[in-house]
């Protein structure tokens, strides 16, 4: 039969599709007049490892657009112009998402381990207590600009070469601090290098925490993107908590600091074997989904186009804000409560409470999207939600013996701040596809660490120090010397804390009101699953 006895079919127009505008849900770019849906287990890649096959709809099976005819042969010639769609999806994801995990755990343990050590840190290293913080304070800072590379490289040279940087350099910053406790290191050089292996660390933090969103693209089907991004997300927060636990029980003197900072080196001696010896690419052999097998924006392409998307830039605003107040609370946790009768140990569990139930909850909010596609209303009810509780907690801090309403403020913000992290970077993801992951997850999550900054240097600057006696029910253990008089005296954080929750509000309202999108990635890939079922029926 010839081409010309094909295209005399009444209905042949209906079903041409070509592959070389993936905006436009494209099949293949030869003529199509059938498809074969079959099922497949235990089938091999060709690594050994079993594969599951997926179509659109998560089923197990591999969809297959066969028979294709090219514009100069018949189709008695189709066999030699078959053109094969497969969708597969790896068990070896998991191991690969465990990863990505683990490295970003052991990176966030080394932010924040002498933060519940800060006084023993001073004391050992022979430094301020502004000192100690600002080794916290220099994940954020360096964040910003190293951001960008990140990003890029996620995009550019793949999830496999971004997560070995970013694995060894996290390595070699946890050792590098390490060497500041030896005896060949003389007292006034060791803060100078344990602060060299700190920042090491923070630039390896970008390249970690801005992949899941890349690697729940790439390995995960689309009914599990969310709930992967989630899972590699909140290991960050996890390894917050771990971190205040162990270094607590680690750490009883000033002695003790070099015994941590050996025990932080091996989970992440373990991260990078894991990651050298266990994964082998950047991408599955067959994508699992028809937006991982589409071409995507270059990365200077894909910062233009965000930039040019309201939607996205409304997301960038608000989204940056709520991660900005998790930044800003956390890091005056303790000046915050303990003017008012509260203790450090008070301040350790809203902490640990506020973390413990924000995984919680993104865990929850993932599973939910994954089902039902739900991502704008599951962002702005978990984001209107979060801005309530910090209200309820920020007014329980104003006054003394208010501490039930503190936890409940905290586990609130907590449950529902952390609820929307993940659920907004796949947003970003849908609002500008086909720009690539890395680029508008990484973004937003600049966004974040540039308004944490901001809001930490307003919180600073808009605290007056009172006199000590003026507080009454005061905890705090790290009272300020001031000159004049050497009087004692301690920041009052009631106007920071009015700033924070109104800039939460105004975030909140403008999500609310001004944030709209279409689901450009979800749109695109229902287009595919469209064109294979109209195809079947011809």
């Amino acid at each position: 039969m010839t081409r010309d006895k094909v295209s005399d079919h009444p209905d042949w127009e209906k079903y041409r599709y070509t592959k070389n505008n993936t905006k436009n849900g494209g099949v293949s770019n030869e003529y199509t007049n059938g498809v074969t849906a079959h099922s497949e287990n235990n089938m091999s890649d060709g690594f050994g490892k079993s594969t599951e096959h997926l179509t659109a709809s998560g089923d197990h099976h591999v969809a297959t657009v066969s028979g294709g005819v090219s514009y100069g042969t018949t189709i008695d010639d189709r066999n030699h112009n078959e053109k094969t769609e497969k969708y597969q999806v790896y068990k070896w994801r998991w191991y690969v998402l465990a990863t990505l995990a683990v490295l970003n755990f052991t990176n966030a343990m080394a932010w924040i381990c002498f933060a519940a050590v800060t006084n023993f840190t001073a004391d050992y290293y022979n430094v301020t207590v502004d000192d100690v913080n600002w080794l916290s304070l220099i994940y954020l800072v360096v964040t910003v600009p190293i951001g960008f590379v990140a990003s890029w490289a996620l995009d550019t040279l793949g999830l496999r070469a971004t997560m070995l940087f970013g694995g060894w350099i996290n390595l070699i910053g946890l050792i590098v601090r390490y060497l500041s406790t030896l005896p060949a290191v003389p007292d006034s050089g060791r803060y100078a290098v344990v602060m060299t292996g700190q920042g090491l660390a923070a630039f390896a933090q970008p390249f970690l925490l801005f992949a899941p969103t890349k690697l729940a693209a790439t390995w995960f089907p689309e009914n599990q993107r969310v709930i992967a991004n989630s899972l590699g997300s909140m290991s960050n927060p996890l390894g917050i908590l771990c971190s205040f636990l162990l270094s607590a029980g680690l750490v009883e003197g000033p002695e003790d600091i070099p015994f941590m900072l050996w025990v932080y080196i091996i989970p992440g001696g373990v991260a990078c074997a894991m990651v050298t010896f266990g994964i082998c690419s950047a991408e599955p052999p067959t994508p699992p989904s028809a937006s991982a097998a589409s071409d995507h924006e270059s990365f200077f392409q894909g910062l233009k186009k965000c930039v040019r998307n309201l939607p996205y830039m409304i997301l960038f605003l608000c989204f940056g804000g709520g991660y900005a107040l998790f930044n800003a609370f956390s890091t005056f946790l303790e000046q915050i409560v303990c003017p008012n009768g509260y203790d450090d140990d008070f301040a350790g569990l809203l902490g640990g409470l506020m973390i413990a139930c924000g995984i919680l909850g993104a865990i929850i909010s993932g599973l939910y999207v994954d089902k039902t596609g739900h991502f704008t209303p599951v962002v702005k009810v978990a984001f209107a939600m979060a801005t309530l509780f910090s209200i309820v907690f920020v007014v329980c801090a104003i006054f003394p013996k208010l501490g039930i309403g503190l936890a409940i403020g905290a586990v609130g913000f907590g449950f529902f701040g952390f609820a929307m992290f993940p659920i907004a970077l796949e947003l970003g993801v849908e609002c500008t596809y086909p720009v690539a992951e890395g680029t508008s997850a990484g973004f937003l999550q600049i966004s974040g660490q540039l308004q944490g900054i901001i809001l930490i240097i307003i919180g600073q600057f808009t605290a007056p120090l009172i006199p000590i006696e003026d507080a009454p029910e005061q905890q705090c253990k790290n009272a300020t010397d001031v000159m004049d008089g050497e009087e004692l005296t301690i920041p009052d954080m009631s106007i920071p804390l009015y700033i924070f929750a109104g800039y939460a509000v105004v975030c909140c309202v403008i999500l609310l009101i001004f944030f709209k999108t279409d689901y450009k990635r979800v749109s695109a890939e229902e287009r595919r699953q469209d064109a294979i079922t109209e195809t079947t029926q011809f």
